[in-house]
């Protein structure tokens, strides 16, 4: 007779795991992790992890799925606010860019991951799930706003996916600053570059909905120094 499963008990386990790992990568960094370590840090068996996850690989993959699920919880309630269509996505955005703040080493952690040379797979495997979570959320908003006439690009249809890579890549240049930032001495990236390409996304954000300049600000001056300066070194 098959032996059944608790649901509960399953999902419990597996989260304990990815809690292991979470902690592992940012302490360590995810190269220097290994399955034992996990194992040692979940008291469980490699027979108890394989059945969960296939390789080191696949449970990195679920970390980040986990941590995408998370944001996009977080983001739902925003989008979905009884407000205007333009207050909503600058909610949305300010959401976005302060949620990362108190998780900044851990992504900072799955940063060094995610653009490693040997994780180019993972990286394309994943992007089609974020899209999947953002892209209904930002839909909302943009259709909204172009019934309430607030968004005037003719294309609302296809102006979320626009957003989406415009966000995707602006995240890419973020992180690359970010990660460059942590390699060399405090100050190495100085302010200029990353505000002005802040604001080059920004135009491109706006001219793409149809909005005056100035309605958008997609990271403000105090999570960007959060990001970059979180001990207060930045010149």
């Amino acid at each position: 007779m098959a032996r059944s499963v608790d649901p509960a008990a399953h999902a419990s386990r597996r989260e304990e795991f990815l809690d292991v790992a979470q902690r592992l990568i940012q302490t360590r960094g995810y190269a220097q992790m290994s399955v034992q370590d996990v194992l040692a840090g979940t008291e469980a068996s490699k027979g108890a992890f394989y059945h969960y996850f296939d390789s080191k690989q696949a449970l990195l993959e679920a970390l980040i799925e986990r941590t995408a699920d998370t944001l996009a919880a977080h983001l739902a309630p925003i989008a979905r606010l009884d407000a205007p269509a333009l207050d909503r996505l600058q909610r949305f955005f300010a959401a976005l860019a302060g949620w990362k703040v108190p998780r900044r080493d851990l992504l900072v952690a799955l940063l060094r991951v995610w653009y490693g040379d040997d994780n180019a797979v993972v990286r394309q495997k994943m992007r089609p799930g974020l899209a999947d979570r953002m892209l209904p959320l930002l839909n909302d908003i943009i259709s909204d706003g172009a019934a309430q006439g607030v968004f005037t690009t003719p294309y609302p249809e296809q102006t979320g996916r626009v957003l989406l890579s415009l966000l995707n890549d602006l995240n890419d240049t973020l992180g690359e600053l970010l990660l460059t930032q942590e390699s060399q001495e405090p100050g190495a990236v100085s302010p200029p570059p990353i505000e002005a390409m802040l604001a080059a996304y920004t135009d491109a954000m706006e001219r793409v909905l149809g909005v005056p300049a100035g309605s958008l600000l997609l990271v403000d001056p105090a999570t960007l120094t959060a990001w970059f300066d979180p001990t207060g070194d930045r010149p």
